[in-house]
């Protein structure tokens, strides 16, 4: 996908973050641009400023893990602006990080990977027809993480390596039916975005009704540690410069530094020779 002007983007989880970075730089690039957040106070915020700065742009409330959600964000965005051409399903949370998996509870798993996985699987079997329809040329862009390409270690890895695996099915079909809608996966190493604050947006639902004992609650340390690492790595700003020559080059492995480099070669290195991985560092 070369062009941009005048064509239509929808971004999830664009209030804040890597999201917001990216609907301002699609802007910027003359682009239409549908922010989609399930937080409303900032995506107004949001909106308000891109539109304080000229840009076209809508804002819609969606909760990426309610598949009829995304499928309201779609019709509005139709509904708004006749097509759609470039789909980042972005959203994206820390989810459990607290003690061992055979640890968390069943809503611990609901939210984690409803938002991180069936987020991506929602935005895929809403957005992917509609372009695919629309026979011009079009893009997606599924974030996933730098973690889920090396050894998995909690549960935000595990659903960082199925968005992975989902991108690359995707593609090889995709590439198999001569399609004009183009894919990428995203691969951030640690970017300075409030990723790892995203139990604000827990639904009460998926909270569990006991807090889990101190002797297995790791989250808390986890979270102060990257947001640490954060405030010292990639501005959202760049990944979003990153991110569009990727998809004017239809780059499909898109990462945003080289720091995990040597993880990545390691865990491919023990794929195909079958050895044990080294347990211990970040992960």
């Amino acid at each position: 996908m070369r062009e941009f002007r005048d064509r239509v983007a929808v971004v999830t989880g664009a209030a804040s973050g890597m999201g917001r970075a990216f609907a301002e730089r699609f802007a910027r690039e003359g682009m239409r641009v549908v922010l989609a957040d399930i937080e409303p106070s900032a995506l107004d915020a949001a909106v308000a400023e891109l539109r304080g700065q000229n840009h076209d742009v809508l804002g819609v409330q969606t909760d990426v893990m309610r598949l009829e959600s995304v499928h309201a964000l779609a019709r509005q965005a139709l509904e708004a602006y006749g097509q759609v051409h470039l789909v980042c399903n972005n959203a994206g949370v820390e989810g459990y990080l607290d003690g061992a998996l055979w640890e968390a509870t069943t809503s611990d798993w609901e939210w984690t990977f409803g938002v991180n996985f069936w987020g991506v699987v929602n935005g895929v079997r809403t957005f992917l027809p509609i372009m695919l329809a629309q026979d011009a040329d079009g893009y997606m862009v599924n974030t996933a993480s730098a973690v889920g390409v090396v050894r998995g270690s909690n549960m935000y890895g595990v659903t960082k390596h199925a968005v992975r695996a989902l991108s690359e099915a995707l593609y090889g079909q995709l590439q198999q039916r001569q399609a004009r809608v183009g894919i990428s996966v995203l691969c951030p190493g640690v970017v300075n975005t409030r990723l790892f604050a995203g139990e604000r947006n827990r639904p009460p639902e998926l909270r569990n009704a006991q807090p889990l004992p101190e002797s297995v609650r790791a989250g808390d340390a986890t979270r102060q540690s990257w947001f640490e690492r954060a405030a010292r790595s990639t501005a959202p700003a760049q990944v979003a410069d990153v991110l569009l020559e990727a998809i004017r080059e239809e780059r499909f492995y898109v990462y945003t530094d080289h720091e995990w480099d040597a993880r990545i070669r390691s865990f491919c290195d023990d794929v195909v020779n079958g050895t044990n991985p080294i347990v211990g560092g970040p992960a």
